[in-house]
């Protein structure tokens, strides 16, 4: 879902900027010392380019997304907005960081970087709802094999097997009454018996 407020694409968009500012640093540093520069130097104005790539095309995906789609939002307009978030992003960094020379390279490039990452995006995202949706969970696989233990049952499953058991207990009962009934007649009868046959004598 696309942020529902301006606070909330700013807050969003400065993590996102953080994140980005973040590995930048680690390979701007990397690079400084690869190249015998200064590498706080170096990395730090990685962090800054990295910092303002991620948070302007954060905040305008963000943007589009809610000014197009803000309830339903297909894998399509996330495609699109990624694309064009990230030629604004590319063409206005590399115009201000880099010179005229470089706007319509960095838009292209970043373009093509929003397009791609954003289709492998869905891809995943999409192979593993359905993953979730159709397929049984690892556990539920498990349970299924010959050498397992246990058994993970549906709540369905689980009623019917308390309903047999009970049902099992039910008959264990009335057979348990019919003997003790059976019981108590053989002594009513041996009773009646005994006083018969001291009158016999």
């Amino acid at each position: 879902m696309a942020p529902s407020s301006l606070s909330d694409t700013i807050a969003s968009s400065a993590k996102v900027g953080v994140a980005c500012g973040a590995v930048g640093f680690l390979f701007g540093g990397t690079a400084g010392i690869v190249k015998g520069v200064p590498p706080v130097l170096f990395g730090g104005v990685s962090a800054l380019q990295s910092f303002a790539l991620g948070a302007t095309y954060w905040s305008c995906r963000s943007t589009i997304l809610h000014a197009w789609t803000p309830q339903h939002q297909t894998p399509s307009d996330l495609i699109i907005a990624s694309s064009i978030s990230g030629g604004i992003t590319g063409g206005a960094v590399g115009l201000l960081t880099r010179g005229r020379s470089h706007a319509i390279p960095g838009a292209v490039m970043f373009t093509l970087f929003g397009f791609l990452g954003q289709i492998g995006y869905n891809a995943f995202t999409v192979e593993r709802v359905a993953d979730v949706k159709t397929g049984p969970g690892f556990w539920k696989r498990m349970s299924e094999k010959s050498f397992s233990p246990v058994k993970i049952m549906s709540d369905q499953e689980y009623a019917d097997m308390l309903n047999d058991k009970i049902l099992k207990l039910d008959v264990e009962i009335a057979i348990l009454d019919d003997r003790i009934a059976a019981l108590r007649k053989e002594q009513q009868d041996d009773s009646d018996q005994k006083p018969s046959v001291g009158a016999e004598k």
